[in-house]
């Protein structure tokens, strides 16, 4: 009789105190938000329907070899933007080439450090629904949150499966944080661009 009380309490207490993609605890706390999405002369969002939604907390990732992740994401970025501005702004067939092996370079390292990020224990995922609402139950403290579009891809092996976007949230206990996420066809706004420098090589 003793044995069957004990392990009646060790279920009680461990559901008690679920925690990731379960109920709210009394100490968890809840991130909501709406990824959307838009092309660069549209003025309204459209719903990113089946954006993946990846976080964990500072804790937990900094004892990890993905403590960098923030600077790897932004590096990535830098690049992308760097390499789609000087696609336009030159004509140099040999530069051109240089610059698609630099970045074809840095998007194959981001790409190896996401896919270890995304395999982490304490990874706590979710999804979009068709509205782009998406919600998850978290511990309290900071997070990293990286999202990967379910609609915008683009023609590199990192966002080739959706465009990536990343933020630091905190959440409180028992509390709700909200964090919207908007991806934009950024490469279309390079087509703009071209007029607005002179191109080299010419």
């Amino acid at each position: 009789m003793k044995t069957i009380l004990f392990y009646i309490f060790i279920l009680s207490a461990t559901l008690a105190f679920t925690t990731g993609n379960g109920k709210l605890s009394g100490e968890n706390g809840k991130l909501s938000g709406v990824v959307t999405y838009k092309d660069y002369y549209e003025l309204s969002n459209h719903a990113d329907a089946g954006s993946e939604i990846y976080a964990i907390n500072e804790a937990d990732i900094k004892s990890t070899q993905y403590g960098d992740l923030s600077s790897v994401i932004e590096s990535f970025q830098s690049n992308k933007s760097a390499y789609s501005l000087a696609r336009y702004n030159t004509l140099d067939i040999s530069a051109i080439i240089k610059l698609q092996a630099d970045f074809d370079a840095a998007s194959k390292f981001a790409f190896n450090y996401i896919s270890g990020f995304k395999k982490l224990p304490a990874i706590v995922k979710a999804s979009t629904n068709g509205e782009g609402n998406y919600t998850l139950s978290l511990r309290p403290g900071k997070y990293y949150i990286l999202v990967i579009s379910g609609i915008l891809k683009s023609n590199n092996i990192v966002e080739s499966k959706g465009n990536i976007e990343y933020k630091i949230v905190d959440i409180k206990s028992a509390g709700e944080t909200f964090k919207d996420i908007n991806f934009e066809k950024s490469e279309n706004i390079m087509i703009m661009l071209i007029t607005a420098w002179k191109r080299q090589g010419c």
